[in-house]
């Protein structure tokens, strides 16, 4: 029975169930992926040289830098919004200096990136003004400086 096949049959017929066996594999794992590249939602990447692979890689890491420069500025700006609000309802409340840190701490706890970031001195700087509009809650440059390391008591 196996004399009458021929090696030439035998790997035609295992060729053609391997790349049948592939296109499964790959049509089970992979179908949204292609329906994306198929639609051109998501361009197909072929690696071609290693010098442009490095030069795209560069530049998505600076992409990402500012990216992330972008979004801690957004938050420095949202930052001082809520230390503007939180002077004037601690106002309104007659809160005390300590409970008025505390507060401050807590706000500044939600924004890590800033903290890091060359604008923790002109938030600083905005602490203070906003604290001297209410003698009850004057802080220092140095006060506010330490409620970015504290924490709340």
């Amino acid at each position: 029975m196996f004399t009458n096949i021929s090696w030439n049959s035998y790997l035609t017929v295992i060729g053609t169930a391997v790349i049948i066996w592939y296109l499964i594999i790959v049509l089970k794992f992979y179908s949204g992926d292609l329906q994306k590249i198929f639609s051109g939602e998501k361009k197909l990447k072929l690696p071609s040289f290693k010098k442009n692979i490095q030069t795209t890689r560069e530049a998505k890491s600076i992409s990402d830098s500012f990216s992330e420069s972008f979004d801690t500025l957004d938050d420095a700006e949202q930052l001082s919004g809520r230390i503007q609000m939180a002077a004037a309802e601690s106002a309104e409340k007659n809160l005390s200096k300590e409970q008025f840190e505390n507060y401050l701490r807590m706000i500044l706890e939600e924004y890590p990136y800033v903290k890091m970031s060359s604008l923790r001195e002109s938030i600083n700087k905005l602490i203070v003004s906003e604290s001297e509009k209410y003698p009850a809650l004057h802080l220092t440059l140095s006060e506010a400086d330490s409620l970015w390391e504290g924490t709340v008591f």
